[in-house]
């Protein structure tokens, strides 16, 4: 495809069209066209099935010449063009264009040829470099790189000022995935409000999750550190910890991504002895033949309790944590920076990971002390990820009431199951008395 910046707007319409009349002025017959539209012949790892399957008609012997419109339009690689040239040396081809005509079976013509496309290659690579730079020279002006996917960044215009619309829409996600619920739903919501990527297509988990990871979206450049030119449309702090959120994996982020249909599903756990294994939903016949939904271990197979009697004792207890005068802690301390820290020692030890497995590393014990020292500082950084999110989802919902805790629209699932997971840790002990009915005492509730 021609580009009008690089000062040729010949379509590739009108580039058949010319080839056509040039193969007419030779006596040559056209007996099939190869067009690998917006497909650029300089990209090393670019599909072109058209030039494969040229290339198979040559070396079946279904093509004696080759018309196009002008080299670098066909090569751009030396490697191209030695493919060319083996699938060609026993089939005599010639290969034209309006402007002249060269014999890939004459050593003089494959000289020139050679060296046109070393040409092309290193004006690609000049290309590529200018505008790498000019690209770069954007970003610290707040402009946004045109073209690419959608020709700018969801939130922001092609001149890089922020879209008021677009960006209160990533707000909003941001607070829902703040606010404990799952990425899955912020996806959706985005979806159901209309929202649409720069490329026109619907969000995905994926795209969701590189998008708020952006420092582009806190105001800074790619390194996560630098101040930018742009306005940010997250304030530093809450960038960080949802960075922290989807990328650390905090332990108390478990919510985070957690898909469960049952408030304390996989939160509680069974107090008995030597048990400790996670309270998972389940259906019990009783003695009258009708079922009862309820809560038992998954481990033991044990220690059943009513789902609609511990949830809401659960839940009651969370809105009188809410409601405490010393509750929420004092406010969760920016931490400028974090995000871009893990992501550097995340980076490191992998290299570092990949050097101890290698068999012949002579510095093995110094590898492994220095891994051991990473490991720690990743759990540093999670656990202070994990206490900051904590204290923010404490503040947003301290006096919340039983109304609002039961108003699915207000609260979701999602966001009371976090603040159980913030208040409390729930063990369900061996019940002290058989029969029906619910015993608080059967039931641990251990302020975090």
């Amino acid at each position: 495809m021609s580009v009008a910046a690089e000062g040729d707007t010949v379509k590739v319409d009108n580039q058949e069209k010319l080839c056509r009349e040039a193969a007419a002025r030779r006596g040559w017959t056209v007996t099939d066209v190869y067009q690998d539209n917006n497909r650029s012949a300089w990209k090393k790892d670019r599909k072109r099935p058209e030039w494969d399957r040229m290339l198979a008609d040559i070396d079946a012997g279904k093509i004696a010449a080759v018309m196009v419109y002008h080299g670098d339009r066909l090569i751009r690689q030396p490697e191209d063009l030695t493919t060319l040239l083996k699938l060609s040396d026993a089939r005599g081809i010639k290969l034209a264009s309006p402007t002249g005509e060269r014999d890939l079976g004459n050593p003089d013509d494959k000289f020139v040829l050679y060296i046109e496309a070393a040409m092309a290659m290193r004006e690609s690579d000049n290309t590529s470099r200018r505008r790498k730079a000019q690209y770069e020279r954007w970003r610290r002006e707040g402009r946004v790189r045109p073209g690419g996917r959608g020709g700018r960044a969801f939130g922001f215009d092609t001149k890089g000022n922020v879209v008021d619309a677009e960006a209160e829409l990533i707000r909003h996600a941001a607070s829902m995935i703040l606010d404990g619920q799952p990425t899955g739903r912020a996806t959706a919501w985005l979806n159901e409000q209309g929202a649409r990527t720069p490329t026109g297509l619907e969000f995905s988990d994926g795209t969701l999750r590189k998008m708020l990871a952006r420092p582009r979206y806190a105001g800074l450049m790619p390194d996560g550190v630098s101040k930018a030119a742009w306005q940010p449309v997250l304030d530093r702090a809450e960038w960080e910890a949802v960075c922290a959120i989807l990328d650390t994996r905090a332990a108390g982020y478990a919510y985070a991504t957690n898909r469960a249909r049952h408030l304390l599903s996989g939160i509680a756990i069974c107090g008995r002895d030597g048990c400790g294994g996670p309270m998972q939903i389940w259906q019990s016949k009783g003695r009258a033949g009708t079922y009862q939904t309820g809560y038992r271990c998954s481990r033991c197979r044990r220690g059943f309790r009513d789902q609609r009697l511990l949830d809401a004792y659960a839940g009651r207890a969370v809105i009188a944590y809410l409601n405490r005068e010393d509750s929420p802690p004092g406010r969760a301390p920016d931490r400028p920076g974090l995000a871009a820290e893990f992501r550097s020692l995340t980076t490191a030890r992998a290299e570092l990971a990949a050097r101890v497995a290698d068999p012949g590393q002579p510095h093995l014990s110094l590898l492994l002390q220095r891994l051991d020292r990473l490991d720690a500082r990743l759990g540093e950084l999670r656990q202070s990820a994990g206490d900051d999110a904590r204290t923010r989802l404490l503040r947003k919902h301290h006096g919340m009431t039983w109304e609002e805790w039961q108003d699915d629209d207000r609260t979701p699932l999602q966001t009371r199951r976090a603040l159980v997971l913030a208040c409390f840790t729930v063990t369900v002990l061996p019940a002290s008395r058989r029969g029906p009915g619910f015993n608080t005492a059967d039931v641990r509730l251990t302020p975090r």
